[in-house]
């Protein structure tokens, strides 16, 4: 370990982590997504407690998939980037890299999944809020 660049070792673990957690996050995901497909009661859409239980649960969908193309986009960003750095000429290989920085792709995947994540997760606890009040009566329903 000593002969290694202590730079591009830390960058190596950051993206191995980060690669790590993206999985996790989408496992948790996904759990979520088959707890609430299982457990919640469905019923005719309207202005129901399973309406919006349907509702949080599609968020958390949408969230997995904003998971997957992280990966997807983050997994095409390294290919993106070994052919730029396999690129003999200096200004060629510059320019894909200037170009890989632009994007910003796997980052803006990054944010949707965690937005839409606690999103889910507000949803889902208002939801279940709502739906105690709803039952005794404390919010009038027609």
């Amino acid at each position: 370990m000593s002969g290694q660049n202590p730079i591009l070792l830390l960058k190596t673990t950051h993206n191995e982590a980060a690669s790590k957690l993206d999985y996790f996050i989408l496992g948790v995901t996904l759990a979520i997504c088959a707890y609430l497909a299982q457990t919640n009661p469905y019923a005719q859409l309207d202005i129901n407690k399973e309406t919006f239980l349907l509702g949080s649960l599609l968020v958390f969908a949408a969230s997995a998939i904003c998971g997957f193309k992280r990966i997807e986009s983050t997994i095409a960003a390294i290919r993106m980037n070994a052919l730029a750095l396999e690129e003999p000429d200096p200004q060629m290989r510059a320019y894909f890299i200037m170009q890989l920085n632009k994007r910003g792709e796997p980052h803006n995947w990054y944010r949707a999944r965690n937005y839409l994540l606690a999103a889910g997760l507000v949803c889902y606890l208002a939801t279940k809020v709502w739906a105690t009040y709803q039952n005794n009566g404390w919010i009038p329903v027609h």
